[in-house]
């Protein structure tokens, strides 16, 4: 084992081992989807690949702790597409920030069973694009040029100039089959999420990745547009696995009303027997119960 390995190991021995013995809190929030021992296992895997996510880790144990609560809560895994663990330096001193990403909302609306397919897309300034609220159910918008050709719908080089990023919408289509309300934003509804975003201007947040690589810097923070618009969307179809579980309800409840009552027991066997006729239904009084002895006598 070389050195550097046994420095890092050493220095994750605290945060590693402060998660692990909050397993118990972990379960407790956590759907039951969620296997607890792979997702500590994905946090640990997530702070010994990144040396200044460890450093944070070891400074701010407390932080860390409550990103991974809000992650288990969520249903994902830290330390994922569906929720970054970010290092942040506030003051002099790093922190743990647990972000959700664009992949993690989509999921929630997918894993309540309610949503058949999720639509959130970029709008360019280059790009056709038309919606009318109340007529129209969805947008139409076509992001390449027309033609016949490769080079016509992706550019003469593979390059489509679609100008700055000007809008962001996002809708949804339920497993009813109906769409959900269609949700648009501008580039200032994005530029307003993104200065109440904590550290998004630091060079570490997504909002600063070139989404679309460097020689699109127009196209920086792509995702995070995405998001913004996603988690817009998000009162507007089921999210969560509570949504699930009133649905397995309701039609339980909805199948017990509609079973047919159960069926009668069976009477109980009659047994034979020789029927008596009883003398006071054929009109003859009935006998005395008791007979004096000398009624016995006049009998016989």
């Amino acid at each position: 084992m070389s050195t550097v390995t046994q420095a890092v190991e050493k220095a994750g021995e605290g945060p590693v081992k402060i998660m692990w013995s909050r397993r118990a809190h972990f379960d407790a929030v956590a759907p039951a989807h969620v296997d607890v021992e792979a997702f500590l296992g994905t946090a640990a895997a997530a702070l010994y690949t990144n040396d200044r996510l460890m450093e944070a880790a070891t400074a701010s144990p407390d932080s860390l702790i409550t990103a991974m609560l809000e992650c288990a809560a969520l249903g994902h895994l830290p330390g994922t597409p569906d929720y970054y663990l970010t290092p942040r330096r506030a003051k002099g001193r790093w922190r743990i920030l647990g972000i959700e990403g664009y992949r993690g909302v989509i999921e929630r609306m997918y894993r309540s069973g309610g949503v058949a397919s999720v639509h959130v897309r970029e709008v360019c300034a280059h790009d056709v694009f038309r919606y009318v609220e109340g007529q129209d159910d969805r947008p139409y918008h076509e992001v390449g040029g027309r033609g016949q050709t490769g080079a016509d719908f992706f550019g003469e080089r593979g390059n489509r100039e679609r100008g700055e990023m000007v809008g962001v919408y996002a809708y949804a289509r339920l497993t009813t089959g109906a769409w959900s309300r269609v949700v648009l934003l501008d580039r200032n509804d994005v530029m307003a999420a993104k200065a109440s975003s904590d550290g998004s201007d630091g060079e570490y947040s997504p909002w600063q990745r070139l989404d679309a690589g460097p020689e699109h810097p127009e196209l920086r923070g792509r995702s995070m547009w995405w998001k913004t618009a996603a988690k817009r969307l998000e009162p507007w179809v089921p999210t969560s696995a509570e949504y699930r579980r009133e649905m397995l309800r309701a039609s339980a409840k909805a199948a017990e009303l509609r079973r047919p009552p159960a069926p009668m027991p069976p009477a109980e066997d009659v047994q034979d027997a020789e029927l008596v006729d009883d003398p006071a239904e054929q009109g003859a009084p009935a006998g005395p119960t008791h007979y004096s002895p000398e009624e016995i006598e006049e009998m016989s």
